[in-house]
């Protein structure tokens, strides 16, 4: 079995020199979401995804998922990393935060959502 170790360093890189995160920073909307705040939280994310979500790949291939009657049954270790990612809020990384999210920029979105998948 392979493991997954998250491209934080890549993924910053293009945050950071592409992106340019830190000028979107400058915008009173993201102003909480500067280089340093989301190296934080790219970190935290990236071993989320290796140590939690990854694992479940295999669960995955070989497991399946089972359509029946109308519904799709997973894998049960989906059902407690999904628990885990609800619990933490990843799913509401771009949200306004009257809503309850995070409120950052969806590029920082995006790079979450290529290390979970």
């Amino acid at each position: 079995m392979t493991t997954y170790t998250a491209p934080i360093r890549d993924i910053r890189f293009v945050l950071e020199h592409i992106a340019r995160l830190d000028e979107l920073a400058q915008l009173d909307e993201y102003a909480h979401a500067d280089p340093d705040m989301v190296a934080g939280l790219l970190e935290e994310a990236g071993r989320f995804c290796s140590q939690a979500v990854a694992p479940t790949n295999q669960d995955g291939d070989q497991q399946g998922c089972i359509v029946e009657n109308g519904g799709v049954t997973t894998p049960e270790s989906f059902k407690k990393v999904y628990s885990q990612y609800v619990d933490a809020g990843w799913g509401a990384l771009t949200f306004p935060a009257e809503f309850g999210g995070g409120n950052f920029p969806h590029v920082v979105g995006t790079a979450f959502k290529e290390m979970l998948t």
